[in-house]
């Protein structure tokens, strides 16, 4: 097995356990045995469940990361490195929503915004989830998240406000409540579902026919 066939099943297992039951409660035999590799070639690849945590992330704001490892085990990412490549990710993100209304024509904002969110939280999701279900584990990566979630929740409804303003979607009492509750769906669909649901393991779906409902059912709710 090639090694970023294995880095890449580990990173997944270590991502889902991560979230669910939680760092603290996984173990590095969790992770191996989920991977479907022996424990001893898990440690091969990283010394610790640490440098392991730090790979994840990393990996999942760049996932370039896996291709570019030379040596094992994988020397861990400094803290001061991974806060300001997490920052920049953020800075980038928001940039690109607030892109949205000069490259889309009035008709299909609305939908790009939706289209945006759903990609952002696709790949992003299980990171802010691994920092929602472990608030311990890094303060600095938890306030920076914090500190993104409310800038997001402030945009969105500005440029809710704005496609009121100009008929794209209907009127709107209170622009910041409707954009909690579109962040906070698309949100849920995009990784509480697949990760940390209740009934994850029993029930199964087709995510994009769900965000293609999900789209159709806040569409006709606001346009």
């Amino acid at each position: 097995m090639e090694s970023t066939e294995k880095l890449t099943r580990v990173v997944t297992s270590a991502t889902t356990l991560f979230i669910v039951p939680g760092y603290a409660e996984t173990k590095m035999i969790d992770i191996a045995s989920r991977a479907n590799l022996a424990v001893g070639t898990l440690y091969h690849l990283f010394k610790s469940k640490d440098d392991l945590l730090k790979f994840v992330f990393a990996s999942t704001l760049d996932p370039t990361v896996s291709d570019q490892i030379q040596t094992f085990p994988v020397q861990p990412v400094p803290d001061d490195e991974l806060v300001t490549h997490t920052a920049k990710v953020y800075q980038q993100a928001t940039a690109n929503l607030h892109s949205i209304v000069g490259q889309h024509p009035a008709d299909t904002r609305f939908a790009a915004i939706l289209a945006y969110l759903f990609k952002n939280f696709h790949q992003y999701g299980a990171y802010f989830l691994m920092l929602e279900r472990n608030p311990h584990l890094n303060a600095r990566l938890l306030n920076l998240y914090k500190h993104y979630r409310q800038q997001l929740y402030h945009d969105i409804a500005e440029l809710l406000t704005s496609l009121a303003t100009t008929g794209e979607i209907r009127y709107l009492a209170h622009p910041e409540n409707d954009a909690m509750l579109i962040i906070d769906q698309i949100f849920w669909w995009s990784a509480h579902k697949p990760y940390d649901s209740f009934d994850t393991v029993t029930t199964h779906f087709d995510r994009q026919q769900m965000e293609n409902c999900v789209l159709q059912q806040l569409t006709l709710s606001y346009t």
